[in-house]
């Protein structure tokens, strides 16, 4: 073999020595080269769920490995959050969460971990409207006459969520405090509380439009508003709250991506880029259309920014409903 040709092996082992150099010293290069373990802190079957399940298994299509799911409620997401919030930050460890992500600083004020400061934002999967629904036997006409009557028995209406602090309990305050009566708050954990409503044992509550649409078309609940700002394209009928002339009533319910804060930025960026491409995959964007999930294109950075922003604003939407930190 010529000197030549030596020098020539000799450089291409070099240059195959330091690709794998950069890339044992750059890890978003080669991300992700195993599988991926994602935190849902809500309970199996609600519908945070199954829009969680719908975009993770298109994200790990696009991503071309595995998402490994584990759902773990209680104390309102926060277990589950807090284990995020403590995992190794090398991108193999996501949180699929709701908006109840920027309530709990507002009722959990001992929370081992910050909300904004311990995680980085990776992308959103999209917002959901909710509905007002009431039982058709209570004979409501629209929005107007259901708080006129409201108004007319004070304190005497009760409403239904899914718990102290979740997005529907506070989505039914927003609204509540907009049109000025007062009702009581009856709790149900997991959020099981429209067979109270269609029976009448509560007179109202809001129930995200994937879960009460069935319900809604069969004709067991009638939905009297949306809380979006702008109608659901599954109710093209139902005016907003907005609409209906009650000022700041409007509640979006997002469901977004994060990862530990020290993450790798590079990481994050892929994670983002590679979420938004699975989301404008036709397939999963009209399953996720027929869950009237609105798409929510946003940077990191953006995200990160509405996460701070939403902090503050639940902080002084709890204060006013007069929600008791736990």
């Amino acid at each position: 073999m010529s000197q030549r040709a030596v020098a020539l092996f000799a450089a291409f082992g070099l240059l195959a020595g330091v690709r794998v150099a950069i890339a044992q010293s750059d890890p978003a290069q080669t991300w992700p080269s195993k599988p991926i373990h994602a935190m849902v802190p809500l309970a199996p079957g609600t519908g945070g769920d199954v829009v969680a399940r719908l975009v993770l298994n298109g994200l790990s299509q696009t991503l071309g490995q595995s998402i490994v799911i584990e759902n773990k409620g209680g104390a309102g997401g926060t277990i589950g959050t807090g284990q995020v919030a403590k995992a190794d930050p090398d991108g193999y460890t996501l949180l699929f969460v709701s908006a109840s992500h920027v309530i709990a600083p507002a009722l959990y004020p001992h929370l081992p971990y910050d909300p904004a400061g311990d995680f980085a934002a990776v992308a959103l999967a999209g917002s959901v409207p909710s509905a007002l629904v009431v039982s058709p036997s209570r004979g409501f006409k629209d929005l107007n006459d259901f708080v006129a009557k409201a108004k007319a028995s004070p304190g005497g209406f009760t409403y239904a969520s899914a718990g102290v602090g979740s997005t529907t309990h506070l989505t039914a305050e927003r609204f509540r405090i907009s049109a000025g009566f007062k009702a009581v708050h009856v709790p149900f954990r997991g959020g099981g509380f429209q067979p109270e409503i269609i029976a009448g044992r509560v007179d109202f509550g809001y129930s995200p439009i994937a879960t009460s649409l069935p319900n809604i078309k069969e004709g067991r609940l009638q939905a009297i508003a949306v809380s979006s700002p702008k109608r659901a394209s599954a109710l093209p009928d139902v005016p907003t709250t907005l609409e209906m002339g009650y000022p700041d009533s409007d509640y979006v319910i997002w469901f977004g991506i994060f990862m530990p804060a020290k993450t790798p930025r590079e990481i994050v960026e892929k994670a983002n880029a590679a979420t938004r491409k699975a989301l404008d995959e036709p397939t999963l964007r009209d399953r996720l259309a027929g869950l009237d999930v609105t798409p929510m294109p946003l940077s990191p950075k953006e995200f990160d920014e509405l996460v701070r922003r939403d902090i503050v604003a639940n902080a002084a939407l709890a204060k006013a409903a007069g929600l008791q930190p736990n």
